[in-house]
């Protein structure tokens, strides 16, 4: 079911954000074991990718979901650990996507990229389209500080 809704919301963010949140709310509803609802989560949340900001609601609105029912299955910790592998992925796909383009990227560079927040990252993997020299990427860098 994730998997067709993932292709079904391809250009609408916000129906896949509220077919996420029904698939994760329906696993919570069935009675599985925690074990079980985490391995189904980390799927679900691999394959319906959101934007930052829905991302962003769709976990603030799980958080009210499981107080309300009091079922923490994904406790505060476990949320972190995934948006910090979020970002950890996010950063290691931006920082390939440049390499291919320019080839092997100078320490200085990598390191001003490492030191991005999320949002940064966002729209630098935006912007990097339209680069088309290094030196338009150092430009980028030194405005966006």
């Amino acid at each position: 079911m994730a998997h067709l809704k993932t292709q079904e919301t391809k250009r609408n963010a916000d129906d896949r954000k509220a077919w996420k949140f029904t698939l994760v709310r329906q696993l919570y509803e069935r009675g599985y074991s925690r074990s079980y609802v985490l391995n189904l989560f980390k799927f679900i949340d691999w394959i319906m990718i959101l934007p930052e900001a829905l991302k962003r609601s769709f976990w603030e609105e799980l958080k009210t979901y499981e107080e309300e029912r009091q079922m923490p299955y994904i406790t505060s910790v476990e949320q972190i650990g995934i948006e910090k592998g979020i970002e950890k992925g996010e950063r290691s796909m931006i920082l390939g996507q440049l390499e291919y383009k320019f080839g092997p990227l100078p320490v200085a560079i990598r390191t001003q990229i490492n030191q991005r927040s999320t949002q940064q990252l966002a729209s630098l993997g935006k912007a990097l389209l339209d680069f088309r020299v290094i030196g338009d990427l150092e430009h980028w860098l030194n405005d966006h500080d």
